[in-house]
């Protein structure tokens, strides 16, 4: 059995994906809408220099009693 070896651009990827807008949005879009507005759920869109990524942060009683950040984890599709 051979192996079968790939390398990534990083340069490509970070360019494609990490600093791609409309997937940005389409993530933080589904978030938003997986988060139902409850207010002790923060959404935001952290863009910085080197990459770009949709951030949920919930209160840890809020995770331990109702999973809630495992949930939006679970119907975000990209």
């Amino acid at each position: 059995m051979s192996n079968i070896r790939f390398v990534l651009n990083r340069g490509n990827v970070e360019r494609q994906l990490l600093h791609n807008k409309a997937l940005l949005d389409n993530v933080q879009a589904q978030v938003e809408r997986a988060a139902a507005g409850d207010p002790r759920i923060t959404v935001y869109r952290n863009d910085d220099a080197r990459h770009g990524n949709v951030v949920a942060t919930a209160p840890v009683a809020l995770e331990a009693k109702h999973g809630t950040l495992t949930r939006i984890l679970g119907q975000v599709s990209v």
